[in-house]
């Protein structure tokens, strides 16, 4: 499964916390960010550092966290990579962490916990959520709420600053025909090398080894934003445009794994509403599979569709799919749209 026939020339594509923390500490020395003084944070991607005083409540908030499970993957894997420390408050090896929750507890005034949130304190990218409470029972009474809360913010930050990372470096190949063949400004891994053109339709692929990452982009008739639809043109157009390594095998959608929701950005009422497809496909005829998630976009009389799709078997697919997942929500349709770089918190 892979690109081919391109639209002009074809490219070719062919221990412990402490310890861990004080190893990212080595990499934030060595390196700062393109943009001001401020230390790039160090850690990787979705790994997350809960800090406080309290013990019991430093257990509650990271055991919380490590039972997320990110939807619409094959295999169960967890929403965030968390460690903890039970500490007074960060230090010269924790400050630099890309992703920290300090829990506090002991606030007898509070009625329920809250969450505020700093970001880029000390270093770049950074979020910093501060979870406050009156104690520990509090915590685990709103345990779930105050998870899924953190949940929501953590992805956002990580979604946005793959986006800031993209719009530093990006295939501008890939941009230049997303933008001719649809009108529309999308910035895409520069690794996704190798395309497929069709009629409405785009293929961009990084053809790797191992964890292979994919882009379509693809415009169908109609209006009407409903799962059923959209899952019905899915495999209409990836059949015709996505064939497996055998004869007569094509990518279809496992429908019974698919979620979907309808996206409204907060305070952008000038911005479409998109309705996200998440879930697995298969190859019909072939021993393939993985992840996909898709946004549409109603323009006129007629639907966008971006979609990231993975093939990675053996491997763990939530970085992989989350890095394109960021790429397609670079999507914009005008010039209002292109100021605006960063992923809004949806209804």
């Amino acid at each position: 499964m892979q690109p081919a026939g391109c639209c002009q020339q074809q490219s070719k594509m062919k221990g412990s916390a402490i310890a861990m923390w004080a190893a990212m500490l080595l990499a934030v020395e060595a390196c700062t960010s393109g943009h001001d003084l401020m230390p790039t944070s160090g850690g990787r991607p979705y790994e997350v550092l809960v800090v406080g005083a309290d013990s019991q409540a430093v257990a509650v908030v990271a055991d919380g966290l490590r039972t997320l499970t990110m939807e619409g993957l094959p295999q169960p894997e967890k929403v965030f990579d968390v460690s903890a420390i039970v500490a007074g408050g960060l230090n010269q090896l924790t400050r630099y962490a890309r992703s920290i929750v300090m829990v506090t507890t002991g606030i007898d005034t509070l009625r329920h916990p809250t969450v505020s949130y700093q970001l880029n304190a000390y270093a770049r990218p950074q979020l910093i959520l501060h979870l406050r409470a009156a104690d520990v029972g509090q915590l685990q009474r709103y345990n779930i709420y105050n998870v899924r809360a953190m949940e929501r913010q953590l992805v956002l930050h990580e979604l946005n600053a793959t986006i800031a990372s993209l719009r530093e470096r990006h295939s501008e190949v890939a941009k230049a025909m997303i933008d001719s063949l649809f009108g529309v400004r999308m910035w895409v891994p520069q690794d996704l090398t190798k395309w497929k053109c069709a009629r409405d339709f785009l293929w961009l692929s990084n053809d790797a080894v191992q964890g292979v990452q994919n882009v379509c982009v693809y415009r169908i008739p109609g209006s009407t934003l409903t799962k059923e639809q959209a899952l019905h043109k899915r495999d209409s157009v990836m059949r015709a445009n996505v064939p497996g390594e055998t004869a007569g095998s094509y990518m279809t959608t496992v429908v019974n794994s698919v979620t979907a929701r309808m996206l409204t950005a907060e305070g952008a009422a000038d911005k479409p509403q998109q309705l996200e497809l998440r879930g697995l496909w298969a190859m019909e005829g072939e021993a393939m599979g993985g992840p996909f998630v898709s946004l549409s976009s109603v323009r006129g009389d007629s639907t966008l569709v971006v979609e990231a799709f993975v093939y990675a078997p053996g491997m763990r697919k939530r970085n992989q799919l989350r890095r394109l997942e960021a790429s397609i929500h670079t999507l914009a349709f005008n010039a209002a749209q292109n100021a605006n770089e960063t992923i809004e918190q949806h209804n």
